[in-house]
């Protein structure tokens, strides 16, 4: 277990995770240049990613199976291999079949990288701070990506600018193979015997359940951000430029919980940048101003990735058997299915989908506040059941 506390194996763990990510980081330009090129209304804008994450849903759900029977720089090699061969279609698409098959090439790649980086992370000393790095490292990169798009370094157009920098980008993050360990099985005795996680079965179906809540509703509202900003007739250049700044923003959130690390109760963290969140829809309701677009996009992604920070590590905490962690990337990714279709069909009938999307956030955090309130019970009940054999 010592390489997976080194620090080259953390900086492989983002990396990878990096890598897994781009796809949903930059969902609101690509569905945006999805929507242009192939001439997509709301309703087909919606699911213009669908077949990505579906692909990625159908991997990342058998994990539990494999992620710690095959060697894991052979599975990380595939996973690098699909993404690189799929991302090369995608630039050459002419249809929006093809781009969405090559999407779907992309989904089984990022599938495979996903739970490796989950599934070693979850195993590092302090979770909290751990997730919290990946999930900077996540965000990062990816808005330093949609600045590049902004430069005028790149001349051929804006669908094939995005493809071919997340091509780069991939290709780059697959020399963070060298970076982690073959594998890291994990004895199925010290499963068992393992008392602090045995009989959490239920917990971790309602921790799963909290995110995967709560994830579709922030989903369905990053998918739209590019739309929304067209909707409302602001200039493209300037929406570009506040989405790659509210990804900046997706990375300083956890950072700020890699500083506080445990000082601070999960619960009143994920409450206050939940409610933080929710405040954040209502300036995006209506007409949207610059204002209201630039502050919006300013501070909806820092509350939400300082609060999933948190419920990705009270995740971690109630994975029983060591394979519920893996399960994390599937519920990120269902929540990424189910999310940005509903917001586009309320948008389509002019219904409430921002008010739905707000809804979600709240029920997902609810959840994961109860989870976090039965873990500190269980734990002090454990404490005062030691306390008292020791007394006797």
């Amino acid at each position: 277990m010592e390489a997976i506390n080194a620090m080259r194996t953390t900086i492989g763990v983002a990396a990878i995770g990096t890598v897994a990510v781009l796809v949903f980081a930059l969902l609101p330009v690509i569905s945006g240049v999805l929507a242009s090129r192939f001439m997509l209304d709301d309703m087909q804008t919606g699911v213009a990613a669908t077949a990505y994450f579906a692909a990625y849903a159908v991997i990342t759900s058998t994990a539990g199976f494999w992620v710690r029977r095959f060697n894991w720089r052979k599975l990380l090699k595939l996973g690098f291999l699909a993404m690189i061969i799929g991302l090369s279609s995608c630039v050459l698409a002419e249809s929006f079949a093809v781009a969405q098959i090559s999407l779907a090439l992309v989904g089984v790649g990022a599938g495979l990288l996903f739970p490796i980086s989950f599934t070693i992370a979850s195993e590092m000393k302090n979770t909290d701070r751990v997730f919290a790095v990946k999930l900077t490292a996540e965000q990062l990169v990816p808005a330093a990506m949609l600045f590049l798009l902004t430069s005028s370094f790149l001349l051929v157009d804006a669908y094939a600018d995005l493809f071919l920098i997340i091509l780069l980008g991939v290709i780059v993050g697959s020399l963070s193979i060298l970076l982690v360990p073959d594998n890291m099985r994990q004895p199925e005795s010290r499963v068992r015997s393992n008392d602090g996680k045995r009989g959490n079965l239920l917990l971790a179906i309602f921790a799963l359940t909290g995110l995967l809540i709560n994830f579709s509703g922030f989903a369905g509202i990053w998918a739209f951000l590019e739309r929304i900003a067209s909707s409302s007739r602001l200039d493209p250049e300037f929406t570009e430029r506040w989405i790659a700044i509210g990804l900046v923003m997706s990375g300083v959130g956890p950072l700020c919980v890699a500083f506080i690390g445990e000082r601070l109760d999960r619960r009143v963290a994920i409450a206050a940048a939940s409610t933080m969140t929710v405040f954040c829809l209502l300036l995006l309701s209506g007409e949207t101003t610059e204002f209201k677009y630039a502050a919006a996009l300013f501070l909806l992604p820092l509350a939400f990735y300082f609060s999933i920070s948190y419920m990705l590590a009270i995740v971690a905490e109630v994975d029983y058997n060591g394979k519920v962690s893996s399960l994390m990337s599937f519920v990120l990714a269902v929540g990424a299915i189910s999310g940005p279709p509903l917001f586009g069909y309320l948008r389509s009938i002019n219904g409430p989908a921002l008010e739905v999307m707000g809804v979600l956030l709240l029920v997902g955090a609810a959840l994961m506040i109860a989870v976090q309130t039965s873990i500190q019970f269980f734990r002090k009940t454990r404490e005062g059941l030691d306390s008292g054999s020791e007394f006797r």
